[in-house]
């Protein structure tokens, strides 16, 4: 861990950005094994990534950032998955720079991030205990999913809140919680992410002993920041393009399908069954579902933006309908995934075909607390009047 190298300065602009990040597909392709092998992205693959700017789309355009909007943050990274679903995981994941940044003092962050290059990993739920002392907390703790934390420049970690005398408890009588940086020096990466899928994420357990962090380096993950504009005045912002790499990898499923379809060398028996209305109409419903569940996102997202750049707050329903489209959107992704296997037969489970990797990474996305189907009761709650004590919408 430590500060970027690169010497060429990324694009800054949200349109620069994507054209930037659409020019990597060959080399993501090419390094689409050796990822999920490794189980971490190459390095000069990361530089790459950082070069583009894709790790500084959510710093706001006041900070000279690009304040990407949510939705052309899912349409970048669902582009990055449709070549791999790892990498456009640790993107995901690790340009939420902006969004933390976003949450403190502005001397504070612009402290944390003298670049806005800066890769962030960690995991938000309240793992690690910080104990109150003079002028900050004690942190101790182990936490999982740290998809990325082998590049980050910044890990954080959510921790529940102690002092002398115990727990302590907040105003609604839960305890209380924050996320808090941790010194990245005294961080302990653990081997532990071993899955079927997005092997490639490195998404392992860390660890801290005894570290000290300062209250100013800590903030409320189910709260917005203290910044006016739209993209961080709703916490759900946070998680909302998670959907998009389960979209671009179901997208590419499709895809391959028809390439097989239209190449007879290829594949000579799926040849004859193109012609199968039953195939033509099992194709057919696998693409409008998922263009669908892609439409159905950009419409909520594009609601909820135009709702906070308007100065009014969401409603419950409007945040009802980000996490609708976020556990529709992935449970979509992976049906369409397991259609398209179902059409292709046992080509489907070659690990050199360009089925079964994707396969593998969609599933695991769905057990993912914002993937999976279980989640609905979050947003069911929304729709019913309800504001759950802790909603990550």
């Amino acid at each position: 861990m430590g500060e970027p190298r690169s010497e060429h300065e990324p694009p800054v602009t949200a349109a620069g950005i994507l054209a930037a990040a659409a020019a990597l597909g060959p080399a993501i392709e090419t390094a689409a094994d050796r990822i999920e092998a490794d189980r971490r992205l190459p390095d000069e693959l990361v530089e790459l990534l950082r070069r583009a700017g894709v790790f500084r789309i959510a710093f706001p355009a006041a900070w000279g950032g690009p304040e990407m909007g949510i939705v052309d943050q899912c349409r970048l990274i669902e582009g990055l998955a449709y070549h791999d679903a790892a990498t456009a995981w640790v993107v995901m994941i690790c340009s939420d720079s902006g969004h933390y940044a976003a949450r403190l003092d502005e001397v504070v962050a612009r402290e944390l991030y003298p670049s806005l290059d800066l890769l962030t990993a960690g995991f938000l739920m309240p793992a690690g205990q910080a104990t109150r002392v003079a002028g900050g907390y004690r942190v101790t703790g182990r936490w999982s999913f740290g998809s990325g934390s082998l590049h980050a420049d910044r890990i954080v970690g959510g921790c529940l809140i102690h002092d002398d005398a115990g727990m302590v408890f907040g105003a609604t009588g839960l305890p209380e919680m924050r996320v808090l940086w941790l010194p990245p020096d005294e961080v302990t990466i653990h081997d532990t992410w071993r899955t079927t899928g997005l092997a490639g994420t490195g998404s392992n357990d860390y660890s801290i002993e005894d570290a000290f962090v300062p209250e100013a380096h800590s903030f409320s993950p189910f709260e917005a920041g203290p910044r006016p504009e739209a993209l961080f005045r709703y916490h759900g912002f946070f998680f909302a393009n998670l959907p998009a790499v389960a979209i671009g990898a179901a997208q590419r499923m499709i895809d391959e399908l028809r390439t097989l379809a239209a190449d007879k060398l290829l594949l000579p028996s799926f040849t004859l069954m193109k012609d199968d209305v039953r195939v033509q109409a099992e194709l057919a419903e696998a693409a409008a579902a998922l263009g669908a569940a892609r439409a159905y996102q950009d419409d909520v997202l594009g609601r909820a933006t135009a709702t906070l750049e308007r100065g009014d707050e969401l409603s419950l329903e409007d945040r009802a309908g980000v996490g609708l489209m976020s556990v529709h959107a992935v449970q979509t992704a992976h049906r369409v995934a397991e259609q398209v296997c179902a059409i292709v037969g046992s080509a489907s489970i070659q690990r050199s075909g360009p089925f079964d990797r994707r396969r593998r990474d969609i599933a695991t996305i769905t057990s993912h607390i914002i993937g999976a189907r279980r989640t609905f009761a979050l947003p069911g709650q929304l729709l019913l009047g309800a504001e759950p004590p802790l909603s990550i919408f």
